[in-house]
């Protein structure tokens, strides 16, 4: 048998930088889909990811401790060793033929942001620099919205001399100019998003023809088609002159960044960009820089098909076209054919990307001294009543997912099915969550997992569009929880069964009142109280107070608790995606400044990743995750450089309901995690159909384990 001809963008693998810049690289003229390649099982596929990703690590550079204090910053200041390394690292990728990379340290803490400006402070353009590059001197950062105030803190904190813009909110300046006087300019994504979408509209698009007035067009009319224009000339003259109206000045469309080319962009957070088809994403490429950096602790969350977004952010060709990623790369890994493609990736991120753990060490030392952590799973007990309506509810779901199973529409229903476990989710926390609606919750609903082939469906970007393939917008009403359809022209939120079994119980318990202004409690609430008088115990008189996080995926959850801490007289905080940046960066600092305020309430998805909240050194999550990955990365807010006390992490659960069944889900998760990637997020990741049954109903408790 003749074997296949090599792939035609394999003999072209010596690239080097054009006008498009990046890298290119030899990845070898093997064919990818080489018949002779031996298929390898979906786990092993995932190991293999993980392999890739490990051996990324690390930097060759030897640790010159005289680089441990940089010009420009201020006094005082001292790199760590692996900061030293990592400054090293950072300025040979800006040199010669090289052009940025991926700063990938795993564990939160390792100090990202303090690398990344060394480069800023040290890597200045020259004006001949300047020149040649036709750009501005500015380095423009992304950043996720709530991590925008805290990079312009760090840089005062940091450096001398050096301007920041924050360019975000209604007021931001439309004129380019102005950016240009920066030394930094920071930014949110969804500002990339917002600007490029103005600029493509502004400077693609022409102007809609304007409709002419009635008066015109009779005028126009009036006139034969063979007057002269002479003759319309003396016409027009003839009339009565009418004082011009002063034109409208036209509003400048607010697309500044999209108006300068920087000398070097980072994007902080860079999953953000995970999905490349997003508006988001499709803005980051399109902005003009000579350096790009990625600093991510997460360069793959879910599939591989994440690191291209990276891949064509920074540049790097030939992976940086999707039609050559996806057919020699994501493809043949989808396919169970990983060797040559995981050689291929491997060739790119050993160049391109370094990556390092709070475990390692330099010289035969940690890389990072840091107190204790203790991670506590406290059992909380469900009062007789609680108890008895939670078996309600799950008694009732389960029969749902067992009809759905039965009439083999389980695929079809998965969302109603999430919606569902997302019940019963609540219901450990508090029996009066489920009667509300659950949009109110959105974030803590997982999204469907990733079709056989990414041309039968693509994952949805925003629950927007979850939420919409559920039929809530449309006409056919759902239980609100079974997801059951109701007859048209119902009223009720719940079908008849729910109605009776499960929601008015909610409603009575949510209004049962007792000798206080308290609503009713629940037994995370009392185990949360408890918690907090024991920490308030722990802390001396002449001591600095004890600070906690109380984190949960329910909004909802959140609004309950607050009655309970102003009961107690425990001054808080909060931190949600629903309030806008000034206020959460006011949260923020009430917490690290006032030895009043002993706790701050986090939703998990707006406070998981990227905050420094050192000031605290206990946890109290509220609510299981079903990866344990995302909670590692909400215990970083504490556990991480500049944290001097021992760090606490009590996770709250229930016994004998389905949170027992996610502690084994994060169990059998971490088993085929690396710390790696902070945990498993590879590409079989996601909540699989398996896994929510498992997790869904008692029947599976005793399933054997593969």
């Amino acid at each position: 048998m003749d074997r296949p001809q090599p792939a035609p963008w394999a003999a072209a693998a010596n690239h080097t930088r054009g006008d498009s810049g990046g890298e290119g690289f030899d990845l070898g003229r093997e064919d990818p889909f080489d018949p002779y390649e031996h298929s390898v099982t979906a786990d092993e596929a995932q190991k293999q990811l993980r392999d890739l990703i490990e051996s990324s690590m690390g930097a060759d550079f030897d640790v010159d401790m005289s680089e441990a204090t940089v010009d420009g910053f201020n006094p005082g200041i001292r790199l760590l060793p692996h900061q030293v390394q990592g400054r090293a690292w950072m300025r040979s990728r800006e040199t010669g033929k090289k052009y940025g990379g991926i700063l990938a340290d795993v564990s939160m803490g390792l100090g990202k942001t303090i690398q990344t400006l060394c480069r800023i402070v040290e890597g200045k353009p020259s004006k001949e620099d300047l020149k040649k590059s036709g750009g501005i001197a500015a380095t423009l950062i992304v950043a996720p919205v709530g991590l925008i105030a805290q990079w312009a803190s760090e840089v005062e904190k940091m450096c001398t001399g050096l301007k920041v813009i924050q360019h975000h909110g209604p007021t931001r300046t439309t004129d380019p100019q102005v950016l240009a006087k920066a030394d930094i300019i920071v930014t949110s994504y969804s500002i990339i998003a917002s600007e490029h979408a103005a600029y493509a509209s502004s400077s693609g698009e022409p102007e809609p023809a304007k409709s002419k007035s009635k008066k015109k067009q009779a005028e126009e009319k009036d006139g034969d088609s063979d007057v002269s224009d002479d003759s319309l000339f003396g016409r027009t003259l003839s009339k009565k002159k009418v004082p011009a109206k002063p034109a409208r000045k036209k509003k400048e469309p607010m697309c500044a960044l999209f108006k300068n080319s920087y000398w070097r962009i980072v994007l902080d957070e860079a999953q953000n960009v995970k999905n490349h088809n997003t508006k988001c994403a499709q803005g980051c490429f399109a902005l003009q820089g000579k350096y790009r950096w990625c600093l991510t602790g997460t360069p793959i969350q879910n599939g591989v098909e994440e690191l291209f977004s990276l891949l064509k952010f920074l540049r790097v060709r030939p992976l940086n076209d999707w039609t050559t990623f996806r057919t020699t790369i994501a493809k043949p890994i989808k396919d169970g054919r990983t060797t040559r493609p995981i050689k291929r990736i491997q060739v790119v991120l050993k160049a391109i990307m370094l990556r390092r753990l709070k475990t390692q060490t330099i010289n035969g030392e940690p890389l990072l001294k840091l107190p204790d952590r203790n991670v506590e799973i406290v059992p909380c007990q469900f009062d007789k009543d609680e108890l008895e309506f939670y078996k309600n509810l799950e008694e009732r779901t389960s029969s749902r997912v067992d009809d759905l199973e039965r009439q083999g529409n389980i695929q079809k229903n998965y969302t109603a099915v999430l919606l569902m476990l997302l019940r019963l989710r609540q219901a450990c926390d508090h029996p009066s969550l489920i009667s509300k609606d659950y949009r109110a919750d959105a974030d803590a609903i997982e999204m469907k997992p990733a079709a056989k082939d990414e041309d039968e469906g693509k994952e949805a970007d925003e629950l927007a569009d979850l939420f919409g393939k559920l039929g809530v917008d449309s006409e056919i009403a759902k239980c609100n929880i079974c997801q059951i359809e109701l007859e048209r022209g119902t009223t009720s939120q719940y079908c008849t069964d729910c109605e009776l079994q499960v929601a008015i119980q909610a409603r009575r318990k949510s209004i049962v009142s007792s000798n206080s202004d308290l609503p009713p409690s629940s037994a995370k609430i009392r185990k949360m109280l408890e918690i907090l008088s024991t920490i308030e115990e722990r802390t001396e008189d002449d001591e600095a107070p004890e600070k906690t996080i109380i984190f949960s995926q329910f909004t909802s959850m959140l609004d309950l608790i607050e009655p309970f801490l102003r009961d107690a007289g425990i001054r808080f905080v909060r931190y949600d995606g629903s309030m806008v940046p000034k206020k959460r960066e006011e949260a923020l600092d009430k917490l690290r400044t006032s030895k009043k305020v002993r706790v701050i309430l986090i939703s998990f998805k707006a406070g998981s990743t990227g905050l420094n909240l050192t000031a605290c050194n206990n946890v109290i999550l509220m609510d299981l995750w079903w990866n344990p990955a995302i909670e590692d990365q909400a215990f970083d807010r504490t556990h991480r450089l500049g944290q001097t006390k021992h760090v606490f992490i009590y996770k709250l659960t229930i016994p004998a309901t389905v949170e027992e069944r996610i502690l084994g889900l994060q169990e059998s998760k971490r088993a085929l995690a690396t710390a790696a990637l902070s945990g498993d997020k590879m590409k079989n990741n996601r909540l699989g159909l398996d896994e929510l049954m498992k997790l869904f109903s008692r029947n599976y408790d005793k399933d054997d384990e593969d």
